[in-house]
């Protein structure tokens, strides 16, 4: 196999040491990604500290990653064109290197099982650390062995997708039968990688290449390049598995895991009522910051497989995620993917049973546009979890915050209105309570979207930057969905209702709504699809493969999923661009009603005269168009993603410290 390491990624690496949290606390210490052979590798102990010093992952202070920005479900500013980096912080191998170190002293120890999870950890971390380079760059070098300066090997070539590919899914089958299984892994080490996290990530990734090598060819341009002058070419070592077996492997692998979850391992966090998707994301247990009325704390919640533990004395988040989540009202979530929720019968907020426009009619459990909360009624319990709800209360539902509790069915408690919409009153307690409501204005600008919530915790006086909330990074509702598409894809896209009840209409019957069922969409077309390369919304027939899709951008939002998705589908260069318009806004609450805040009381929620839109109102055919009023928020010559950017550029200055490190076509 070609190894290689870069010269200035090897120089940082070689000059690393490891810290040494205790074995019985892993959280992430400062630095953890340091380390040498500084550890003497000499007792089961010594290999477990070096283990936890590599569990270096995303958290919470580096979120925004992971909120979908510059995809369609969030708002688009702006996306692809420009020239290739001189530099990038992704392009490293200082982590792989470390756990390389660590596999190589294993080979040396005798007693291997005593220090088998640990030498799983390894080879979990490494691949986790490819995959996130595969994902960006295709093609990189592989590095299998500690690698030190002069090495000629640091100059070597670019090792192509499906050799890494192939790297990646040795490395984890090999972490799969050397890790713990999580029923055996106690409460004080709780958060360490699983056996079922390793089969969990093995599934996410073989159900990636497999959709990449299926749809990314058709989108008409040559990712690989040739590996002489362009890219990383394409050769396929010697047993490389086929699409369907890739597809066949996740499904089984992700089965695994549903099995366990319904041993009882594993279980879908269900304590709130319908605000559980949305309290999920924020549980805590210290500080006073137990965020959800259930006062429902961290031991309860088995959906997190794989994630960035937290603790309120030891290690917190970092991030005042109460004022930074949340955008109010701008542009952070389209009206895309606000009209992706379906209603609780199952079915989009508009449908016709003969695919014509002319046929369309709305969904009987749709409430419309008529009031600020009418379009959440009725409807999935995610949407609510994911945004913000017009005239609700904003920050907290609990009663210890002295705000309204939420009953069962309802997304928000009720509100509590001003006495006299007509006249402002600073001393009416709707003004200044803590469950202040007021009607949300429409300011124009790039106020096109909805509000994130995602995220967002409760509580008050919460002191800054202590959110210690853990941060997920695999859950059994993304497992469901693995399943879902895996079997889908294996049966030429189709699936029985006995796959669908044992994978996603389990997150389905959480977010209260029908369950997919062949019958359901059966001779229905949704009409409020939003197509994006005509930039209007259509009729298209609902299919089962559309359907898993939508669930995962329902279920899956703003955990960096969304880009990495609608590449491996082959169609982000169609979605990301074109004119996208935002939510609805003629003919709603928006224009019914004046706003009752203290800044614009008085005022329309919608003064387009004074508040006018950056690029005007989509105004063509007539008021029954399911595109009519609604804001023009992006301009189609301010979206260039193109083929080329499947792929992101090889930094150029590791291409100039090893010139057979080619680019990526395009670049």
């Amino acid at each position: 196999m070609k190894t290689i390491m870069n010269k200035i990624s090897l120089a940082l690496a070689v000059t690393m040491t490891f810290s040494l949290p205790s074995c019985s606390d892993f959280l992430d210490k400062e630095p953890l990604s340091q380390g040498t052979e500084a550890i003497t590798f000499k007792t089961p102990e010594q290999f477990e500290q070096a283990a936890n010093a590599l569990y270096v992952l995303p958290g919470w202070n580096n979120y925004k990653d992971r909120l979908d920005g510059g995809t369609d479900l969030s708002g688009l500013g702006s996306n692809g064109g420009g020239s290739a980096p001189d530099s990038d912080g992704s392009w490293g191998f200082g982590d792989i290197r470390t756990c390389c170190i660590l596999l190589e002293k294993a080979e040396q120890f005798g007693d291997q099982k005593a220090i088998a999870h640990s030498v799983g950890t390894a080879y979990f971390f490494r691949a986790w650390h490819y995959f996130n380079l595969l994902k960006k760059f295709g093609g990189v070098p592989i590095v299998d062995h500690r690698v030190d300066i002069g090495e000629d090997i640091l100059y070597a070539p670019r090792n192509s997708r499906y050799e890494v590919v192939n790297f990646i899914v040795s490395d984890l089958k090999k972490a799969i039968s050397l890790l713990t299984e999580e029923k055996n892994i106690s409460n004080d080490s709780k958060g360490k990688v699983s056996q079922e996290a390793a089969k969990s990530f093995l599934a996410r990734v073989l159900l990636f290449e497999a959709t990449w090598e299926k749809y990314v060819p058709s989108i008409g341009y040559n990712l690989d390049g040739d590996g002489v002058e362009t890219g990383a070419g394409s050769f396929k070592p010697e047993g490389y598995p086929s699409i369907n077996d890739m597809f066949a492997d996740a499904q089984k692998y992700s089965k695994d895991v549903i099995e366990e979850a319904e041993r009882g391992t594993f279980e879908l966090w269900n304590e709130c009522d319908s605000l559980s998707y949305y309290y999920l994301f924020n549980i805590d247990d210290k500080g006073g910051n137990i965020s959800n009325f259930k006062g429902a704390s961290k031991a309860t919640n088995k959906e997190f497989i794989f994630y960035n533990k937290y603790d309120y004395d030891l290690k917190r988040g970092g991030v005042n995620l109460t004022h930074t989540v949340i955008t109010w009202q701008a542009a952070s979530i389209s009206a895309y993917f606000g009209e992706m929720f379906l209603c609780s019968n199952g079915l989009p907020i508009r449908i016709s049973r003969t695919g014509n426009m002319a046929d369309a009619q709305n969904n009987p459990d749709f409430q419309g546009y008529d009031e600020f909360a009418s379009e959440f009624r009725n409807r999935d319990f995610r949407f609510i979890g994911c945004t913000f709800m017009p005239d609700r209360v904003t920050w907290s539902s609990r009663d210890l915050d002295n705000r309204q509790c939420t009953v069962l069915g309802k997304p928000y408690p009720d509100p509590v209105f001003p006495k006299n919409n007509d006249v402002y009153d600073p001393t009416d307690p709707a003004y200044n309570s803590v469950c202040l409501i007021t009607r949300p204005v429409f300011t124009g600008g790039t106020h096109n979207g909805y509000g994130c919530r995602k995220y967002l915790p409760e509580g008050a006086g919460r002191p800054e930057k202590t959110e210690s909330a853990d941060y997920p990074l695999i859950r059994l509702a993304e497992v469901h969905l693995i399943y879902a598409e895996a079997t889908c894809e294996l049966n030429g896209g189709n699936i029985s209702d006995e796959d669908l009840n044992f994978s996603i209409n389990k997150n389905r019957a959480r977010a209260h709504i029908a369950p997919l069922t062949n019958a359901l969409i059966a001779n229905v077309w949704d009409a409020g699809y939003f197509d994006h390369t005509t930039g209007r919304t259509i009729c298209k027939k609902m299919t089962m493969l559309d359907e898993i899709r939508r669930e995962r951008a329902c279920e899956l939002f703003a955990e960096g999923f969304r880009m990495d998705d609608l590449r491996r589908w082959g169609i982000a260069h169609i979605n990301l661009r074109g004119q996208k318009l935002g939510r609805h806004l003629l003919g709603t609450a928006y224009t019914k009603y004046t706003a009752n805040d203290n800044r614009y009381f008085g005022q329309p929620c919608c003064d387009l005269e004074t508040y006018p839109t950056t690029y005007g109102i989509f105004e063509d055919r007539d008021a029954n168009d399911p595109d009519y009023g609604r804001p023009i928020a992006t301009l189609a010559a301010n979206l260039l993603f193109s083929q080329r950017d499947y792929l992101s550029a090889v930094p150029l200055s590791q291409i100039r410290l090893n010139p057979q490190l080619k680019q990526n076509p395009g670049w």
